[in-house]
Order: structure tokens, then sequence, then C-alpha cells
């Protein structure tokens, strides 16, 4: 069974629907950026504990992508603020 079979009745039209993905609200903007700083302090604050030298760097790299990901939601919330 492929793709193909699964879904023959629909057309390319359906697979466009406006209403499938929304822009993301300010409210689920916000709890992403808490949720990607929040995470991303963890991940540092773990580079401090871990004494393993790999995965150590592992989590600071991930601290500072998660921080810098959560930083881009609240500008994104400051941005959207703006055009409301």
């Amino acid at each position: 069974m492929s793709a193909m079979d699964v879904d023959q009745d629909s057309t390319p039209n359906d697979a466009a629907h406006p209403d499938w993905f929304r822009e993301p609200t300010r409210r689920e903007l916000k709890i992403g950026a808490g949720l990607f700083t929040g995470f991303g302090v963890f991940f540092v604050l773990m580079f401090w504990v871990e004494k393993d030298w790999g995965f150590r760097w592992v989590l600071l790299g991930l601290g500072m992508v998660s921080i810098v990901r959560g930083l881009w939601h609240l500008i994104d919330v400051i941005r959207k603020g703006k055009e409301q």
C-alpha cells in the first residue's frame, strides 16, 4: 500500500486549505518562548553539572539553540503586538 492509495479522493486544493495551518496566536508564541527559554536555561545549567566532556558540550549547544529560538518567539510576540 503506497501513499497514493491512501488518499486517492483528495484534490491538490484540499492539501492547501488555509484553515489547516494558521499563524500562531500571541498566546501560543508566548508559551513557545517560555518553553524554549526555560529548556535552554535548563540545558545550560546541566552543562555545569555534567562532567562527561563530550556530552557536556552537546548540552551547552542545545541550551544556546533553545535560548535563541525562545528569543525569536519573543520577537514574534512583539511584532504581532505592533500589527494589531
